[in-house]
């Protein structure tokens, strides 16, 4: 009977061991997955506050050469907007986009040269924006 329970208690500390081992070893994974799941987070806010300059700037650019080749000049330009975008406002000589990220809103300005009115939709993903010069200003809609 000695036996039987010496056996007993010995599977059981192996037991308790490797619940002790895999208890630490979680303990010690569990703030890397923490730190992994917030830089996530920061480097996708990152990507996409840089794809919204390099948007805004290009739009910027085709209103711009429109606005200088004359009425009735025409481009189309096929761009990815990311996603996040609430909201897009052309006002006079402004371009303005405001993005919400994971932790913060913001709005990303672009100034032009040229006056800019129309509409833009704040999907994610592909836009064909059409550029139109038209007398002192050059109209900008999404198709």
């Amino acid at each position: 009977m000695v036996r039987k329970y010496s056996k007993l208690k010995g599977k059981a500390q192996i037991s308790m061991e490797y619940l002790i081992m895999f208890s630490i070893a979680f303990m010690m994974t569990l703030p890397l997955v923490i730190i992994y799941a917030r830089q996530t987070g920061n480097i996708q806010a990152d990507v996409t506050q840089a794809q919204m300059y390099k948007v805004a700037s290009k739009i910027s650019d085709y209103a711009e050469q429109v606005y200088y080749m004359g009425e009735p000049s025409q481009r189309t330009l096929i761009i990815n907007f990311p996603k996040g975008i609430n909201s897009i406002t052309l006002d006079d000589k402004l371009i303005t986009f405001n993005v919400t990220t994971t932790d913060l809103t913001y709005a990303v300005v672009q100034e032009t040269t040229a006056n800019v009115t129309g509409t833009i939709k704040t999907f994610e993903g592909e836009h064909i924006l059409v550029f139109k010069a038209q007398s002192n200003v050059v109209n900008i809609t999404d198709k």
